[in-house]
């Protein structure tokens, strides 16, 4: 059975659940870490074309979307890259506490543009004096957190702090690479293993940063039937597999 086709059945049992006071055409709006972008815009097409409900996916960095949310931003479902963010937005009260879970996890990858031979390595702590690295942002945007964490861990950001390129999200700082503009990344595999133009350098192992994992939460206290159908879907099997196709790993993994 395709995937549409389960989200389908998925959404016919779910829609047996009455929802109260909001007409089911209102549309769904998510917002997303960037790193989800290819995963969640699938799942949000499928669904879209699966029951005719329109949804609405705004990806950027974690740090973001939370302070759009803080700053009364309509969002229905936010999805994090890490857990700080969403602790951030429940002190405020500003989403579900009870709808928060755990959907994937990721890992670390140095990366260069398709093809460039190096011979740098964060592992064994050797840099080209002369090579730029970008990340994300390192005070705020998950993968920039993961990153330096990375770098700390191997002894190099002492070396490479002035050579690193930060930018506003993580699929940002792909693309820098993707363009030749910069010579490494250090981006998700998940970002690396969905682009045809970067290579994998090195894979950081997880004991050299904090434990990647997405968090998905309701934003408010009241939600909508439409909006609770997706939310399980995005909790349930079908959108597991999405992830795992996407370069994800599954929670339980």
């Amino acid at each position: 059975m395709g995937i549409g086709r389960r989200i389908y059945s998925l959404v016919f049992c779910l829609c047996c659940v009455p929802s109260f006071g909001f007409a089911s055409e209102r549309p769904i709006t998510i917002f997303a870490a960037a790193s989800l972008q290819n995963a969640i815009t699938e799942l949000a097409q499928n669904y879209a074309d699966e029951t005719g409900i329109k949804v609405h996916v705004s990806v950027a960095g974690t740090s973001t979307l939370a302070r759009q949310i803080q700053h009364g931003a309509p969002a229905d479902i936010f999805i994090s890259a890490n857990k700080s963010w969403v602790d951030h937005l429940l002190n405020r009260k500003l989403l579900n506490p009870n709808s928060v879970s755990v959907i994937a996890k990721n890992s670390m990858v140095l990366v260069s543009r398709t093809g460039v031979d190096s011979d740098v390595s964060v592992l064994e702590g050797r840099w080209d004096s002369n090579s730029l690295i970008v990340t994300a942002m390192i005070g705020s945007v998950p993968a920039g957190i993961y990153a330096k964490e990375a770098l700390e861990h191997y002894g190099l950001w002492e070396t490479l702090q002035n050579q690193v390129v930060q930018t506003d999200n993580v699929r940002s700082a792909l693309r820098l690479v993707e363009l030749g503009q910069v010579d490494f990344g250090l981006v998700y595999l998940s970002d690396a293993v969905a682009s045809k133009d970067v290579q994998i350098v090195e894979r950081l192992p997880a004991s050299s940063h904090s434990s990647i994992e997405y968090h998905v939460a309701l934003v408010g206290t009241e939600t909508h039937g439409d909006v609770k159908n997706l939310f399980d879907i995005i909790l349930s099997n079908t959108f597991s597999e999405i992830l795992h196709e996407n370069g994800f790993v599954l929670p339980q993994n």
